[in-house]
């Protein structure tokens, strides 16, 4: 089940009645020329949430700039503007992890993001914007390569939004009986290591970079081989019978198996049986 975790978090349990971030206007702010440029992050207190920035990380164009780490204290955070293309980027987005304390003494760790724009002479925030997004807008494809049918390859969908967010970047993961296995390659995403014997656990995380928020969004799927069509499937949760036992009898012991992975001994004509990992038809 798709599920949106605001990344952007709104400060609950904490008394007062602003929503504070370290991404705020009034908190951070940004000095320097367009080529190198400074944002400052404080520690707060003093009647405001306490929070302390962990780490700061500034993109262009979806492209990482510069990475600084806090470690619990006011600092810094210098990027260099550098554009491959030989000029500057004229809106950058800096994130932001932090921890904050409620009043119980609670300690968590969030993080939040903003956007700002050089105006000629000085950076400029960008005013925050709802942004009518959700995470049913992504969605990913088993793609089919006749080259090798049976390697799970995959590969991210945002085309009802790519053009009404910043950037996104996919972190897929397969998992099998026995340990989970991180992507090769970058849309389209390969699996050389899963076997179309497993059953596999298919996830991926979104990071979805947009108006100054930074959304999660997460999914998981189960799939199996489908050795009819020669390719990844849904696996229905409501039909399991027979799969582990297939498994477990794996190899060249001619013993026939309809295709719910069910031992069979008697035969009807027409219809697909599979004998050591291979599909036959009885005709006659």
């Amino acid at each position: 089940m798709k599920r949106i975790l605001l990344v952007l978090l709104v400060l609950l349990g904490l008394q007062t009645q602003a929503q504070i971030t370290l991404c705020d206007s009034n908190m951070t702010y940004t000095t320097g020329s367009q080529y190198q440029l400074e944002v400052a992050i404080p520690v707060t207190g003093n009647g405001l949430p306490f929070m302390a920035p962990l780490y700061a990380v500034t993109y262009g164009d979806g492209n990482m700039l510069a990475e600084d780490s806090c470690f619990g204290f006011a600092c810094t955070h210098i990027v260099l503007n550098y554009n491959p293309n030989g000029t500057y980027y004229d809106t950058l987005m800096t994130c932001i992890s932090y921890t904050v304390t409620d009043t119980m003494g609670y300690v968590d760790t969030l993080m939040c993001c903003f956007s700002q724009y050089w105006d000629g002479q000085f950076w400029q925030k960008v005013s925050m914007q709802q942004q009518n997004f959700s995470c049913d807008s992504l969605s990913y494809s088993i793609l089919v390569d006749s080259s090798s049918w049976n390697t799970l390859t995959v590969t991210g969908n945002a085309d009802g939004i790519i053009n009404m967010v910043d950037s996104i970047e996919w972190y897929f993961t397969a998992c099998n009986a026995l340990t989970c296995y991180t992507a090769q390659g970058n849309n389209p995403y390969s699996f050389p290591f899963i076997s179309p014997q497993d059953t596999v656990k298919l996830c991926y995380d979104a990071y979805v970079y947009s108006m100054g928020t930074l959304y999660t969004c997460i999914e998981c799927d189960s799939l199996i081989y489908d050795f009819m069509t020669d390719t990844w499937v849904l696996f229905n949760m409501g039909n399991t019978t027979g799969i582990e036992e297939l498994m477990k009898n794996e190899g060249v012991n001619n013993v026939i198996y309809d295709l719910m992975g069910r031992e069979v001994t008697n035969l009807n004509k027409g219809v697909m049986y599979i004998r050591n990992q291979k599909k036959f038809i009885i005709l006659k």
